[in-house]
């Protein structure tokens, strides 16, 4: 009789076992004595109210970020030439007036085309952020020298200030923390050498690295290590195998991965190894391909996808 009795109680420990997996989905490679990190919700109602926002806005093959924060706006890219409209209406929609931050993560027009053709003369900005360039390493594009110049002209019109990025400088964005992870030093490897910056609102956190890819990603692994952890990572050169290497992913262990690309793009992104590696690892991928401009909101203690 008490072997029956044991027998049962193991039968019904081991059914709700199996019912908590069934409600939790699986088990990520990240659960260790630190316990649930229970951050990341896949939705909350569109009651919820937040003051912190974070907008991955569809620009096609690109990228452009508007993050919000007690009403103070910071814009990580604008997107490829053609696509200043986009991103325009996009930020009169979400009610942005001033651009406190704009930052330019590095010089591919796919980056800063729309910031160069439209996007920093359509609203007061703040302070530019980008990366500093040596006189051999200069980029020549047209999209960049635009860039150059329409900065230089609101530096001496509105007051703008200008400031080449270098890790360690912080920002205040509301009652965020930006933080800029790299570059250490920049060169013609233009997607190694992006801005890569981490936004910490309360204990949510969004780890952003434009274009970076193994190289880039291996350096800010040596440099941070577990520091790199964060909820929520904007996938690196929109999903490409190049990028979002396995011990760089293991190291920000998110809850939730974006990629940013156009829909039916010429380089394939993302790439099957890309999506197969963060399955793996039960790491939600969104994408901007598939769904369109994408929200996520935070109320400090966990984030959420709107919508």
């Amino acid at each position: 009789m008490a072997d029956s009795a044991k027998r049962n109680k193991g039968i019904v420990r081991g059914l709700i076992i199996v019912a908590l997996v069934a409600v939790l989905g699986y088990l990520p490679s990240w659960l260790g004595e630190s316990g649930w990190r229970d951050v990341f919700l896949p939705a909350r109602p569109a009651a919820q109210e937040s003051d912190f926002q974070v907008h991955f806005i569809d620009v096609g093959q690109g990228d452009s970020i508007l993050v919000e924060a007690q009403g103070a706006f910071l814009l990580v890219d604008g997107g490829e030439r053609g696509q200043e409209d986009t991103v325009i209406a996009y930020c009169k929609a979400q009610g942005v007036k001033t651009l406190n931050l704009v930052v330019a993560t590095h010089p591919h027009s796919d980056h800063i085309g729309g910031l160069a053709y439209g996007v920093l003369e359509a609203f007061p900005v703040g302070e530019v952020i980008s990366g500093r360039y040596a006189k051999e390493n200069m980029p020549d594009t047209r999209s960049y020298e635009t860039f150059l110049r329409v900065v230089s002209k609101l530096v001496s019109e509105q007051g703008t200030k200008a400031t080449q990025a270098e890790p360690g400088l912080v920002f205040a964005l509301g009652e965020a923390r930006v933080t800029l992870l790299a570059p250490e030093e920049t060169n013609k490897d233009y997607n190694n050498s992006s801005v890569a910056l981490r936004i910490d609102y309360g204990e949510a956190s969004v780890l952003l690295t434009g274009d970076a890819e193994a190289e880039g990603e291996a350096i800010l692994a040596e440099r941070y290590g577990g520091a790199l952890q964060a909820d929520l990572l904007k996938c690196g050169h929109h999903g490409s195998k190049t990028s979002s290497v396995k011990r760089f992913v293991e190291l920000v262990a998110p809850s939730a991965a974006v990629i940013s690309c156009g829909a039916g793009n010429s380089y394939g992104h993302p790439h099957p190894q890309t999506l197969a590696l963060f399955e793996a690892m039960g790491v939600s991928v969104f994408r901007t391909d598939l769904e369109g401009s994408l929200v996520f909101a935070s109320d400090g203690k966990s984030i959420w996808k709107r919508g």
